[in-house]
Parts: C-alpha cells; sequence; structure tokens
C-alpha cells in the first residue's frame, strides 16, 4: 500500500500548537530541503535544546490538521529568574520542504508575531539568519524585519522587527 501524503491547499487555516506526546513523531519528520539543511537545526535538536531552557517556547505549525512547520522563541518571562528584556527572540523557524511556497509560513510568523506583542514588555522581535545560499533573509524583510549590522554566535546576522 502506498503511503499517500494528505493534500493541504493554501487556504489552509494555520495554526500554532504544542508539541504533545500524540504529535511528537509526526514534527520530528518535518525537514527542509536538502540545500537548506546546514541553515536551521533539525526540530529533533530543537525541542531537545528545549526541554534545557525553561525560557524556550515552541509549538508546531499546522495548516488545517497536518503539521508544516516549527517555531521556537526565548520568551525571558518564562524562565524561572526573568530579567527584564524588552525583546523576544525567534530561535528556530522551519516550513517542511513539502509545504514552502504556499504562503504557511508568512502566516505562521503573523501568529508567531501575534503571540509576541501579546507579552509582557514586548518591544522587539530579534532573529538570525546564517549567510549561506538559499537563507530566509529576504522572507523576514518581506515581513518587516530589519538589518542591524549585528552577527550572532556562529556568524548569523541578526535581524529586528519593532514591534
Amino acid at each position: 500500500m502506498r503511503n499517500i501524503e494528505p493534500t493541504v491547499g493554501q487556504d489552509a487555516r494555520i495554526t500554532l500548537r504544542e508539541v504533545t506526546a500524540e504529535n511528537v513523531n509526526a514534527i520530528l519528520q518535518l525537514s527542509v530541503h536538502a540545500h537548506q539543511k546546514q541553515l536551521v537545526a533539525s526540530n529533533a535538536v530543537s525541542i531537545a535544546q528545549a526541554h534545557f531552557r525553561p525560557e524556550a517556547w515552541f509549538r508546531a505549525i499546522y495548516a488545517d490538521d497536518t503539521p508544516v512547520g516549527f517555531v521556537m522563541l526565548y520568551d525571558a518571562p518564562l524562565g524561572a529568574h526573568s530579567p527584564q528584556h524588552d525583546y523576544y527572540e525567534v530561535w528556530r523557524f522551519m516550513i517542511d520542504a513539502r509545504y514552502q511556497g504556499r504562503g504557511f509560513g508568512r502566516r505562521a510568523m503573523a501568529l508567531v508575531i501575534a503571540h509576541v506583542k501579546m507579552r509582557p514588555n514586548a518591544k522587539v522581535l530579534y532573529l538570525g539568519h546564517r549567510r549561506d545560499p538559499g537563507n530566509a533573509g529576504g522572507f523576514y524583510q518581506k515581513l518587516g524585519f530589519e538589518y542591524t549590522g549585528n552577527a550572532e554566535e556562529g556568524g548569523d546576522v541578526e535581524m529586528r522587527l519593532v514591534l
């Protein structure tokens, strides 16, 4: 019997859902295109890291009832000794290769931005991306992020969105 991929239309409803015992395997199977793999850590690495960082907020990105991506934020107020920052950071963001180019990433990032705007003291949302070919810089610029001129550890270039 063939494994038939569920059909997900471009008009699918995008939601951010908790990663649970019921959906974690599906989230772990999501992956970017081969040429993008050096640009973002795997979801397995991200989820493992999140479990050791209380300030990590992470969610599966769904299109209707199909998991299509993953996002992880630095959300300082979630930590035990929350510093008084006015910023948040996108630590990870990915859309599975099968679902790229359908507007799911743009709509998911809009939900992430709306979530951050409701968090305490939220004034700026930062992120970084690799400089390698195929990076997401243009994608983030279309969402209103601007380059800061700073580079992060590992050589990622920093962008910010003033909320």
